[in-house]
Formats: C-alpha cells, sequence, structure tokens
C-alpha cells in the first residue's frame, strides 16, 4: 500500500489525508504543536463560506464543488458541522467589491438576489441601509471548523492515520521524499508539506509568502436587533475598502465580527496579544454599516495567523518526491475538502491539470 506523509495537521493537511486514505493510501500525519493545534490557521469557532469573490471569481465557480466536497466529508464523519445562513455584500458605489461580485456571480451562474435599498431594509432591518446602490444576497454560511477538524480527526485515526503531534520537522529532503524532525527521519512514497505558515521556514525561497495576522472580535448585537441577528447572513464586502466581514450569532457562539483591512505582515510568535485598542477599531469599523454598532458588546477579540501567497493563488508544487501545498491566502478553510481531493487527483495522475487549475482560481 502507497504511503504519505503529510506536514501540517491544518485543515488542509488533514483533508489530503482524507481523501488519500479514501483512495486507499496509508498516511502519517506530523504537526509541530499539538493536534488539533489551537494556533494553526484552521481553527477557530466557524469559517464563512460563500461565493462572493470580486477579485477572484475562479473562486466563486468552484465554491458548488467546495460544497459538495464539504457534504462527502460530513458523510463520512457522520455529522455536518455547517450552518446556512445565506451571505451578504453591499454595493455603495459602482466598481466596489459588491458590484464586481454581483457581475461575476451573474457571468458564471452561481445563483443570488440583487436586493433594492427598501427590500434590504425589509429582510435585514439591523443593516443600514440608508447609503446602499443595492445588496447582494446568495447562498452560504458557516462551516463550524472546531467540530470539522475533531470529527475528521476521529474518522481517520478509526482508519488507520498515524498521527504524530509535537513534532518539529528540521529539514526537508525534497528529492527523497523525506524529513528530519525533532523525533527522527521520517520517509514515506509521497512527502506532501502544507505546514501553513510554516512553509517559509522550511523553504527559503519561498520568502515571499507572509504570514498574515488577522483580527476578529466576538460580540453580541443590542438586545433590540438580538432577534434580527439570529437570523441574519453572513457578510463580506459590506464595507467597501474596510472589507468588514463575518459572520452572525449561532447558537451559543457569539457575533464574529472581521476587518479586513487590519490585515498585516506580522509575527506569529510575538504578535498574538490583542489589546483594548484593536477591539475599539474594528468594532469603530462597523459604524454605519450596522445598525446601533456603537453599542455592541464585545466579549473578546482574537488574532489568528495564515500564510498569504505573492498573488493570493493556491499552490500546488512538485519539488522531487515531495509535493508543496498551500491553499490559504486567506481563502483555504471553505476549498479545504474540495483541496484534498485535488491533490488526491493529482497524485492519481491528474497533476499537471490539477496544478495548473489551483494556480488559476
Amino acid at each position: 500500500m502507497t504511503k504519505a506523509l503529510i506536514v501540517g495537521a491544518g485543515i488542509n493537511g488533514l483533508c489530503t489525508a482524507w481523501a488519500l486514505l479514501r483512495a486507499g493510501w496509508q498516511v502519517q500525519i506530523v504537526e509541530d504543536g499539538p493536534i488539533p493545534n489551537p494556533l494553526s490557521a484552521s481553527w477557530d469557532y466557524h469559517r464563512i463560506i460563500r461565493p462572493h469573490y470580486a477579485a477572484f471569481p475562479g473562486y466563486g465557480a468552484r465554491i458548488g464543488a467546495a460544497h459538495a466536497a464539504w457534504e462527502a466529508v460530513f458523510a463520512d464523519i457522520g455529522s455536518a458541522p455547517y450552518v446556512e445562513t445565506g451571505a451578504i455584500s453591499i454595493s455603495h458605489q459602482e466598481g466596489d467589491p459588491a458590484d464586481i461580485s454581483a457581475r461575476s456571480l451573474a457571468e458564471t451562474g452561481v445563483a443570488h438576489e440583487v436586493l433594492a435599498p427598501e427590500e434590504l431594509e425589509k429582510r435585514f432591518p439591523m443593516i443600514e441601509s440608508s447609503t446602499a446602490r443595492f445588496a447582494l444576497l446568495s447562498g452560504g454560511g458557516a462551516l463550524l471548523a472546531d467540530q470539522i477538524i475533531t470529527g475528521l480527526l476521529r474518522w481517520l485515526v478509526a482508519r488507520g492515520a498515524v498521527l504524530v503531534p509535537q513534532c518539529r520537522v528540521l529539514a526537508v529532503d525534497t528529492a527523497r521524499g523525506a524529513i528530519s524532525t525533532t523525533q527522527g527521519a521520517m520517509q514515506a512514497d509521497q512527502l506532501i508539506v502544507a505546514a501553513g505558515i510554516g512553509l517559509p521556514g522550511l523553504f527559503p525561497d519561498m520568502a515571499a509568502f507572509t504570514p498574515r495576522r488577522s483580527l476578529v472580535v466576538y460580540a453580541d448585537p443590542p438586545p433590540h436587533w438580538q432577534a434580527a441577528w439570529a437570523s441574519g447572513p453572513c457578510w463580506t464586502g459590506i464595507g467597501g475598502d474596510d472589507d468588514c466581514w463575518g459572520i452572525p450569532p449561532i447558537g451559543d457562539i457569539p457575533m464574529k465580527l472581521g476587518l479586513g483591512r487590519l490585515s498585516r505582515v506580522a509575527n506569529p510568535q510575538f504578535d498574538r496579544p490583542t489589546s483594548a485598542a484593536d477591539t475599539a477599531e474594528i468594532l469603530a469599523g462597523y459604524i454605519g454599516i450596522f445598525k446601533d454598532a456603537e453599542a455592541f458588546r464585545p466579549r473578546f477579540t482574537l488574532a489568528n495567523f495564515y500564510l498569504m501567497a505573492p498573488d493570493e493563488r493556491f499552490l500546488l508544487q512538485r519539488r522531487g518526491e515531495t509535493l508543496v501545498l498551500t491553499a490559504d491566502s486567506g481563502h483555504g478553510f471553505k476549498f479545504g475538502a474540495l483541496t484534498g481531493l485535488d491533490v488526491a487527483a493529482a497524485l492519481a495522475g491528474d497533476e499537471a491539470a490539477i496544478m495548473q487549475r489551483l494556480a488559476g482560481y
């Protein structure tokens, strides 16, 4: 039986392991920290999945395939950690992200609605509509990330996957498909390095791939808007260049509010602490976007780190007996199951076509 050695137990490494086990491979996964790793880019309560992509219509066009891949994962793990909420973007001027996304969805045939300001006000009264040209509404929702990861881990272990936590990779021999680690040398028929923010440290020629710090505030809306938000949509591209994005309250999980313009290159080792100023800046970004945003009550603020490719594209690259995978750039989780299937398809003989497809999202 062919054996794969996977470096990285984030969503891309785990979904690659899932797809390879389904295809009859043996799998071993090594991870620098614990498994699951609470410091990985993948670990959080949830992640958005939606087709709104102004700059990358190829992402939106593959969301249907991404949903299908997640359905296959859910069938295997015996649960469906996903909540359909819908996804909304708001256009304030011609050529803004929501406007471009609306045209992209129309051109690619992805189902969506375009809501006039008065319809936006009627259906989502907690969102400010006075300055809106229109709202773009589509399918989408929240992938419950921590539940997906723990479900995948149970499934993988039950089917013989070997997990090696607290195993730091010291060097990669790409020609041989081997690694030296703090737990000794390891080798397999196929080495797959999906180390996320650890990739530049393993491959010096990937220095242009940078860890970025993304802040989110978990908060409660004011009491008079709680019922509206309980059935509200995920959102992205509602604040113009500020790139407001987030997820409504889901069960016991409070609202998640992000502000993309605050994303920056940073050091994951030193820049994880957050401040009251961080929280205040994110909440201030929603004034004029959500009604009574100044009355939102923050619970906590988190810093997450992900790897940004120079052109924000996914990368699957062959180096000898090694495949290097980075499928993040802030978009990786929603495509995790599909990326795993893509890697398995590449190893089954479609390598060049899959590499080209990933690079051309």
